[in-house]
């Protein structure tokens, strides 16, 4: 019997001709050599079947068609009779592959883009594959500045036709910027415009910093910058002409070279706004920042364009296009400026979604909306709702999508994503704060009770000052409207003595009802009535006063309280703020048949201001007046004011600022007025939304009008700075403040902390 032999490579197939024999007709076909791979694989490329007329080019085709799998790194054809036989040589399997040395590109990452690319274990293993992997791997560290990179490939033969793969990297040390240079500036100096790039070289007082390592992607980032830098200074013509990136001999420093073409600096001529505008132009014009003679602003004139935008959208035209037209007069060094306003159709919401609430009711979503399921779209209700979300402190993250229903170009779907937080805990604890001493305390808390939205807690709290023993339930939808509903029983004991107060105890029980009433999206107005029960303990070393007011008063007091509030709150958040305004006036007072009568009067305001990036600025001022009336000639002394410590004027010691009494001790008094400047500015090194850093300027004191006036030139004031961390146990808050204008006889406490719930 003859047989026909006939080996056949994929370039000698493709490019050669093979040995000759003659035709013939395939009755059955064979595979050899096959260890991991099926049959049917090889039959499923192989261009041949049974009964299939075999020549030398289709031969050449078939032996083609198999190497193109990647399965086989030998393929052979043979002819025995009428049966055709395929012989191949499986490629090995990747058993395993271990990669070291690497730091700056992690493990998980390199393994996923080798699974991306086909390399990973129990894949048929690709030495062409590997070789490409490996030059992408040197391109990613070039890319970081990593000149000096080496890296081998090992590649071990395992029994089975495995194989072991190795990967040793030796990342070397990072080439680092030395200077950033620029060819063409004339109206900006080097120095200004090494300030617009976050690559440089590394200042002096910066160590740890990272702005002299080289990063392709940072790199094209600081010549977006260095754009948009220009093109809102006027230069409408600006162009990077091109860039170098130059490396020394020893590849251990680079130095960047940007040429750059200025161009003319533009002034704006005509601000227009034309097309379908629905709303009056004029309207719309002044939603643009821009007028004739302002220098040529790209960011502010997307900045228009966005406003108009978000105008329409208030109108219910999800998807206006506002085109802004820049036409240039390069004679006149002039740019006339058309907005082309395009409306789309009016959209309204066909379904509203809501997802990621595994603990929080539908409805408790769907409650805080101000955009409906069927009607029209509204921007400004979207927001609002966000806002309202936001302000629960139920969520971590609150996402609001609308995209388009498919096919409905008048149509829209809502679909609300939150990430819920912990809204409930249960407390027990050891806390201390430079004010209060050592706290002890055990609280249930639920912010979100059993996902209704309602908020109970029972606390038990002891420190050396108070001791606070509290019940309290808050029904946030007491009615559909949005009325709150609260209940409060609390037991209170406090020993002013161990504050540094005066000689004097005192004990309260309190039952109150309380009801929150919206007025709108931002105001609220709350009315509390309540009962109080007041027992005074007066020490050895009380005061004459104190001592005369329990002579004509008694020491215990049976009180019918009342109090009502206004607030208004636009803050973006509940938790840390960073911009919006919060300010509240309250009125407190005992009411007819009490034992004791008096008001108190206070007003508060505090502003946030966005400056960039988790960075803001916050003012804060405080006011309270109180006094007696009626049969009550003065204002209680346990009713006092306080102003000094960690949550007033830092860097003095809690409750001591004021007159003093014969015992050197704070009385404090019937005026307190408290005012604070603060910058928020990210934690270094830390990437946390539960965590931050502070500088602030405090001012405050507190006065008795009874035997002093108020006098500004008495206020007490420090700077200092600060830190807070939401911890499991609560707020941990500590400041290191410099008293700035203290007198002889003031306590001071510069380092003040606390870490606990506070009530």
């Amino acid at each position: 019997m003859r047989k026909l032999v006939v080996a056949l490579a994929l370039c000698v197939a493709a490019f050669s001709p093979v040995q000759a024999f003659e035709a013939f007709t395939v009755e059955d076909i064979q595979v050899d050599g096959l260890r991991r791979i099926a049959p049917g694989t090889v039959f499923t490329y192989l261009p041949i079947t049974t009964n299939d007329e075999v020549d030398q080019q289709l031969a050449a085709e078939a032996v083609r068609s198999l190497y193109d799998t990647g399965f086989f790194q030998d393929v052979a054809l043979e002819r025995d009779g009428n049966v055709l036989i395929v012989n191949v040589v499986e490629r090995p399997a990747v058993a395993d592959i271990d990669i070291t040395g690497n730091t700056v590109i992690p493990t998980d990452a390199l393994l996923q883009a080798m699974r991306d690319s086909g390399l990973a274990e129990g894949e048929t293993f690709n030495r062409g594959m590997l070789e490409n992997i490996e030059r992408e791997l040197r391109r990613q560290y070039l890319g970081q500045g990593r000149y000096n990179v080496d890296i081998e490939t090992t590649v071990s033969p395992l029994p089975r036709n495995r194989v072991a793969i190795r990967i040793d990297v030796d990342e070397g040390r990072a080439a680092r910027i030395r200077d950033v240079h620029f060819v063409g500036n004339e109206a900006f100096s080097d120095r200004e415009l090494r300030r617009v790039f976050n690559l440089g070289p590394r200042p002096w007082y910066l160590p740890f910093s990272s702005r002299d390592r080289y990063s392709r992607e940072a790199f094209g980032g600081d010549l977006e910058n260095l754009r948009s830098y220009y093109m809102n200074r006027g230069y409408a013509d600006f162009a990077i002409n091109s860039s170098q990136v130059a490396l020394t001999p020893d590849r251990s420093a680079i130095y960047i070279t940007v040429n750059i073409d200025e161009g003319q600096k533009y002034r704006l001529g005509d601000v227009r706004v034309v097309g379908d505008t629905i709303i009056d132009p004029d309207e719309l014009l002044e939603l643009v920042a821009l007028r004739d003679g302002d220098l040529f602003s790209q960011e502010q004139i997307a900045s228009g364009a966005n406003n108009i935008r978000d105008r329409l959208g208030v109108e219910g035209y999800a998807f206006a296009n506002v085109n802004p037209v820049p036409d240039v007069d390069r004679d006149e060094n002039k740019v006339d400026l058309t907005y082309f306003v395009d409306p789309g159709s009016r959209a309204y919401v066909r379904r509203l979604n809501i997802s990621g609430n595994y603990r929080t009711d539908d409805e408790v979503i769907r409650r805080e909306m101000r955009q409906m399921e069927g009607g029209w779209y509204s921007s400004e209700n979207i927001e609002t709702s966000r806002l309202r979300l936001n302000r629960l402190g139920f969520f971590e993250q609150v996402d609001i999508e609308t995209p388009q229903v498919p096919g409905e170009p008048d149509k829209i779907d809502v679909n609300v994503n939150v990430t819920e937080g912990l809204s409930g805990s249960l407390q027990a604890g050891i806390g201390y704060g430079s004010g209060q001493g050592v706290l002890l305390n055990f609280s249930v808390a639920q912010d979100n009770l059993l996902g209704t939205g309602d908020r109970l807690q029972l606390a038990l709290n002891n420190s050396r000052v108070q001791s606070l023993y509290q019940l309290s339930y808050t029904d946030r939808y007491y009615t559909v409207d949005g009325v709150t509903r609260h209940f409060n029983a609390s037991l209170r004991e406090t020993d002013a003595r161990r504050a540094r107060l005066s000689d004097y105890g005192l004990r309260a029980g309190n039952l109150d009802i309380g009801f929150g009433i919206p007025v709108n999206e931002e105001d609220e107005i709350r009315l509390d009535v309540g009962i109080e029960d007041l027992r005074l303990n007066l020490g050895t070393q009380a005061t004459d006063d104190q001592r005369g007011f329990v002579d004509e008063f008694g020491d215990r007091f049976f009180n019918y309280k009342a109090a009502a509030t206004w607030t208004r709150n636009t803050f973006d958040r509940r938790i840390f703020p960073s911009s919006g305004a919060r300010q509240s006036v309250g009125l407190e007072l005992s009411l007819p048949e009490s034992d004791l009568e008096y008001y108190k009067l206070n007003y508060s305001q505090q502003r946030f201001f966005p400056i960039a990036d988790n960075w803001s600025f916050s003012l804060q001022g405080r006011v309270g007046f109180g006094e007696g009336f009626g049969d009550t000639s003065r204002l209680p002394f346990f009713e006092n004011f306080f102003a000094g410590g960690i949550h007033s004027v830092r860097g003095y010691r809690t409750s001591s600022l004021g007159l003093r009494g014969e015992d050197d001790r704070a009385t404090g008094g019937n005026v307190r007025t408290v005012a604070n400047a603060e910058l928020f500015f990210p934690v270094p090194f830390i990437d946390s939304d539960a965590v931050r850093f502070s500088g602030f300027v405090d001012g405050g004191q507190v006065f008795d009008t009874r035997e002093q006036s108020v006098r500004f030139d008495d206020l007490r004031y420090s700077a200092g700075v600060a830190f807070t961390w939401m911890s499991p146990l609560g707020a941990l808050t500590m400041s290191l403040a410099e008293p700035l204008n203290d007198e002889p006889g003031d306590d001071l406490d510069r380092f003040q902390f606390s870490l606990g719930q506070f009530f």
